[in-house]
């Protein structure tokens, strides 16, 4: 399966092969407007939280992710800090999002990933608007 990596060039899928390159690999990916690239991060059972709740499974978290999409918005990964117990991780990237229309917004994520069979690290819970989902229980 050929699909954009981190570095924003094309090859074979090799997903991420640490914990922190999963959001450089959605960052690439996202700027390839792939969908199914990005779906390719995320376990089949893996949940993703907005402000509108939790999105359970592979068909919510698609139409979530084909949202984010249509809006035409580029985002930014920046720096990270992660943390690794066996086959967990527990991840947080701060991000910019640009906006077509000049609109820039900023935030961190609370990420939880998990160590696939064949080495690879995918979400299964994640969580871009990290503490400001707080504001919105």
């Amino acid at each position: 399966m050929r699909r954009v990596m981190a570095s924003g060039e094309e090859g074979e899928w090799m997903g991420a092969s640490r914990p922190a390159e999963a959001s450089k690999l959605f960052e690439a990916t996202f700027a390839a407007g792939d969908l199914d690239g990005l779906m390719e991060l995320y376990e089949d059972d893996a949940v993703f939280t907005n402000a509108q709740g939790a999105h359970a499974g592979p068909e919510a978290i698609r139409q979530v992710l084909a949202g984010y999409l249509s809006t035409g918005a580029s985002i930014v990964m920046n720096e990270s800090v992660a943390f690794e117990a066996g086959d967990l991780a527990l991840v947080h990237w701060s991000w910019t999002m640009n906006f077509p229309d000049g609109r820039v917004a900023e935030g961190a994520t609370a990420e939880v990933l998990r160590r696939q069979p064949d080495g690879s690290w995918k979400f299964i819970i994640d969580n871009p608007d990290g503490p400001g989902l707080i504001s919105h229980a």
